[in-house]
């Protein structure tokens, strides 16, 4: 491992522990904004410079310690680099920074390390950035709605660790009994390969279309469109002989008194879609059936159980670790959990702010959670939501599936060309190892 400066230790980086001991290198994760003009690489620069002014701690980087990883200030420069390939977050080519923005031509990309910040981690940074660059280009203040600019001052909740303290649970509460879960249907094309390449599939939908089908079946989002993928899987693979699941992420900020937080905050939800007695009921009633599975998981009593018990195993690996090399050879946590058949990731709207409809589209780009699956991001940007199936097989039949069933379903989903590419290998090791 390379050697990097002494940077100041904060805290420990508890909500990081199911990243940092992976035993492999973790691919970056990327939002890539598509503008309808050109980006100003001097006015992206101001832009970051004056996010980083509001929220310094986004600057900061990780270091190990006998084995413990904690959360360093990183004085070192934060670069807006104009360049079309995705940098190594986390090491020195970015200046130890587990943030990083790059831009070319009318794109800019906003990457992470998943063990520095999660999805809506990222959405605070890259929400940030684009106001202050829009307010310059456009030479007004818009109304921030909620992003953190600065005019607003910066609280502790801002870089709070979810797991640095316990939860109240009403002395009764009694978490529900553990079912095991019958093993999943894998979709067959999903095959395991050391390909790096990722095969991306959009979907475009338009916002009220989509939600007044949601209403319509009193279900969520979410949900809505699980139970599409789940009938394409079906229409493909009638003969499938094992339940269909989806894994849903969730962001237990609100339940958790985390609303601010930009570190890792999340859970998820896994709902049957296939394989139950529900696959009797007419597709509305399913949809809100499932929507009450949903909510079941998300009582907040359970969640924060959850929490309590992870901070107790995730500070005593952490205090108790005294060799790094020897940690990332035991279980890393949730990574061992089987993802299949599917997963969607409902990462949500970007903030409505008047300069959006300067930017023309919004990609979430990850690798496929669990390594063979397929894997779709949901964000809603200027009217429509885009789907971004993600996978290292060729899904392109899927795609098609999907948009059939949502004709099936009166939506007019519009599907867009397959797309390439690869995501670098984060760094950060070499920058938390000496």
């Amino acid at each position: 491992m390379n050697s990097h400066p002494d940077f100041e230790k904060k805290e420990l980086a508890l909500s990081s522990t199911p990243y940092v001991y992976l035993p492999v290198n973790f691919p970056a994760f990327v939002v890539e904004v598509s503008h309808r003009e050109d980006i100003d690489g001097d006015l992206l620069q101001q832009a970051l410079e004056r996010t980083l002014q509001r929220m310094p701690y986004l600057k900061d980087t990780l270091v190990e310690e006998n084995g413990a990883i904690w959360y360093a200030k990183n004085p070192l420069p934060m670069e807006a680099a104009h360049t079309s390939r995705l940098r190594r977050v986390g090491g020195s080519e970015t200046n130890y920074h587990m943030l990083d923005l790059t831009w070319d031509g009318n794109k800019t990309w906003f990457s992470m390390f998943h063990g520095f910040c999660d999805g809506k981690g990222i959405d605070t940074f890259l929400e940030s950035v684009l106001y202050h660059y829009y307010c310059l280009k456009d030479k007004k203040e818009y109304a921030p709605n909620g992003i953190r600019t600065s005019e607003s001052e910066m609280t502790e909740a801002e870089y709070l660790d979810p797991l640095s303290h316990a939860y109240e649970v009403p002395a009764d509460y009694t978490m529900p009994e553990k079912k095991e879960q019958p093993v999943p249907y894998h979709i067959p094309e999903c095959s395991p390969t050391d390909n790096p390449e990722i095969k991306a599939y959009g979907l475009r939908l338009d916002s009220d279309e989509l939600m007044g089908f949601v209403r319509e079946n009193k279900t969520s989002p979410s949900v809505a469109l699980s139970m599409l993928v789940g009938e394409a899987i079906l229409h493909i693979h009638p003969e499938a002989d094992a339940p269909i699941f989806v894994n849903i992420p969730i962001s237990l900020r609100r339940m958790l008194g985390c609303e601010e937080t930009f570190k890792n905050c999340s859970s998820r939800v896994v709902l049957p879609i296939s394989g139950t007695p529900m696959d009797a009921l007419p597709f509305a009633e399913r949809a809100s059936a499932l929507r009450g599975m949903l909510k079941q998981q998300m009582d907040p009593n359970r969640q924060k159980s959850v929490y309590n018990r992870l901070r107790l195993m995730y500070s005593k690996r952490m205090t108790e670790a005294v060799s790094y090399e020897e940690e990332i050879k035991k279980p890393a946590g949730f990574y061992q959990t089987s993802h299949d058949t599917f997963y969607i990731d409902y990462i949500g709207s970007l903030r409505s702010v008047s300069y959006l409809d300067q930017i023309a589209d919004v990609r979430f780009l990850c690798p496929p959670t669990g390594g063979s699956t397929m894997h779709i991001n949901v964000i809603e940007c200027n009217g429509r939501f885009s789907l971004e199936a993600l996978s290292r097989s060729d899904l392109s039949v899927y795609a098609e599936a999907i948009r059939e069933t949502a004709k099936d379903h009166g939506l007019n989903i519009q599907t867009e060309a397959e797309k390439h590419f690869t995501l670098p290998l984060t760094a950060w090791r070499e920058g938390s190892v000496k």
